[in-house]
């Protein structure tokens, strides 16, 4: 009963992880097929299987694939299950692109007609008459001022974008916004006058604090006051023979992207939900809300020629939503809807050219192609097999008693990240369902978290074989979530047999503004029988270090822990530099 977390060099996964998180699909091509939100690493997952026969193993929380294909990488049997729809689509979509010359082959057949249609939908001219695609349409939002009726355009930022990268030198040429929401051309680097009405406008001024927003006639209010939104196209980037272009849009591209595009699909109504209520109350009330309706007509139309693999590819561009997305001024970027695990509000919004051009857009079917090719090929290689289920991780379907040498797996934090609701959007273009998920191992699911977590530990200790190892990591600021963990553990007979930190998956955690955000994993190994003895490596030193030092001095004791453990640790975690 010895713990294989004894085999990984804290130090090196954790520099191999740093890495990794830092441009994922390089490391591990897959995981670019579908949008999965708080994924770890491979790094260290692997670096958990290197030293072990490969055998049966068992993932009841696959998510965004990692482990799984950590596993296959390693010649190990595989079964994965999870209880959101849109993860085991898109895993099952991703252990079924093993011939990267077949997918390859039907991704040429529809480049004809996506082609036309994007000339269709952006053809356009650069302003010295040469042909282009638009790239990105930006629109803001407008409304009246309750206070004195007047329609106004709301600018987030004095800064709307700069023209040229900040990290590629050049001139600090921007477009810019005075704050009553006149568009001028100008520069980032100092102050100027609005060439419309004459207002000095600081290009560092932020025009929404706290998403409130001051009148010109000196009413302040938030922006959802304002009722329901309109969108008014301000900018556009063309893009085209290695170029690319940032101005005012012509008569032909306004009309192109307000053209009344024949839609059909109906996504659903937008339910209220902790994160989705930030789109409620700024007037959205259907997914299709947050689409353009040229947007919408591009998807439904490549949706309509397209199958298999091919099909996600195009669902996936869906995460672009065109009154969702942001736009990083600074390294001319777009943003998910849903970026930072959190869906977006911005009153400055980026559409997005769906099939994409080859200078320009993040998440574009174009893209996500090119990056299918490389997971398939990626995939071909692979010597492992893996089978994926959709059900709650308390009820492992058919899977019997002792069916499983290792359980590696990565639950859910506590109630950090709202899978269920992030994925929505994603579900609602790929036809999957999209009521709520019964069962979520999350607390306010019915029942005690730690009687869920318990649920699941059971189902876990009931598929291991004898000496068989539950290992996952875990990273959370609550007090309550450790232990409710703890007493899940304790409650189904688990003992520790080991613990590690590791780097995370984040250099900052930015759902949580990257403040006192979680950068270190705790990976916890527990076993049906006693372990000789626990094995721990843990480092302090810093304030989240620290905290887990206390943390892995209680875990260390599941299997054996007495009637005051949890007042204990609540005590010293709340006494952590990590909380203040």
């Amino acid at each position: 009963m010895t713990s294989l977390l004894r085999a990984v060099d804290v130090t090196a996964v954790s520099a191999a992880a740093r890495k990794e998180s830092r441009n994922r699909e390089v490391h591990l091509p897959p995981v670019s097929v579908y949008r999965w939100w708080a994924r770890r690493t491979v790094a260290v997952n692997d670096a958990i299987l290197r030293g072990v026969q490969p055998g049966v193993l068992v993932d009841p929380f696959s998510g965004g694939g990692v482990i799984p294909l950590a596993a296959i990488q390693r010649g190990w049997k595989v079964h994965a299950q999870d209880i959101n729809p849109w993860a085991v689509h898109g895993l099952e979509v991703v252990l079924s692109l093993t011939d990267p010359e077949r997918f390859q082959t039907a991704a040429e057949a529809l480049r004809p007609f996506a082609e036309a249609l994007a000339e269709r939908a952006y053809g356009t001219s650069f302003d010295d008459g040469s042909p282009a695609r638009v790239a990105h349409t930006f629109r803001v939002a407008v409304a009246p001022c309750p206070g004195c009726g007047e329609s106004q355009r709301l600018f987030p930022h004095a800064m709307v974008s700069a023209l040229r990268r900040k990290d590629r030198g050049g001139e600090p040429k921007a477009w810019l916004a005075c704050s009553r929401g006149h568009l001028f051309s100008g520069r980032w680097d100092r102050t100027q006058e609005c060439e419309r009405c004459g207002i000095e406008v600081d290009p560092k001024a932020k025009y929404q604090p706290g998403r409130r927003v001051r009148c010109h006639c000196a009413h302040v209010g938030s922006v959802a006051e304002r009722g329901r939104l309109s969108w008014e196209v301000v900018l556009v980037e063309r893009a085209g023979a290695g170029r690319r272009e940032l101005g005012i849009p012509t008569c032909d591209e306004l009309e192109r992207a307000d053209r009344e595009w024949p839609t059909s699909l109906d996504l659903g109504p937008i339910s209220q939900g902790r994160e989705t209520r930030v789109l409620r109350r700024h007037g959205f009330e259907s997914w299709n809300d947050l689409y353009p309706a040229r947007q919408r007509h591009v998807l439904e139309a490549l949706l309509a020629r397209t199958e298999g693999a091919l099909r996600l590819a195009v669902v996936g561009s869906a995460e672009m939503a065109g009154h969702c997305s942001r736009w990083d001024r600074w390294y001319l970027k777009s943003f998910e809807a849903m970026a930072g695990h959190r869906f977006n509000f911005t009153t400055l919004t980026v559409e997005p050219n769906v099939w994409g051009t080859r200078e320009a857009g993040r998440g574009t079917v174009r893209r996500r192609i090119r990056s299918f090719v490389k997971a398939a090929k990626w995939m071909s290689e692979a010597p492992g097999v893996a089978a994926v289920e959709l059900g709650s991780s308390a009820h492992l379907v058919g899977l019997e008693n002792g069916f499983a040498d290792v359980v590696l797996t990565d639950p859910p934090y506590h109630d950090d990240v709202d899978y269920s609701a992030l994925s929505l959007p994603l579900r609602a273009w790929a036809g999957l369902p999209t009521a709520a998920l019964v069962g979520e191992a999350i607390p306010g699911a019915g029942t005690s978290y730690r009687a869920l977590l318990a649920g699941v530990f059971a189902e876990c200790r009931r598929v291991l074989k004898p000496g068989g190892h539950l290992i996952f990591s875990y990273a959370n600021r609550d007090p309550d979530a450790w232990i409710d963990l703890f007493g899940a553990l304790q409650d189904v007979g688990l003992h520790a047999s080991g613990c590690i930190s590791v780097h995370s998956e984040n250099e900052t955690d930015k759902s949580k503004r990257g403040i006192n955000a979680c950068t270190q994993d705790l990976l916890l190994d527990l076993t049906s029988e006693p372990a000789n003895e626990v094995y721990c490596q843990v480092g302090g030193g810093s304030a989240e270090g620290d905290f887990l030092v206390a943390v892995a001095a209680v875990f260390g004791g599941i299997g054996k822990l007495d009637d005051d453990w949890s007042t204990g640790l609540r005590q010293s975690l709340l006494e952590s530099r990590f909380l203040a």
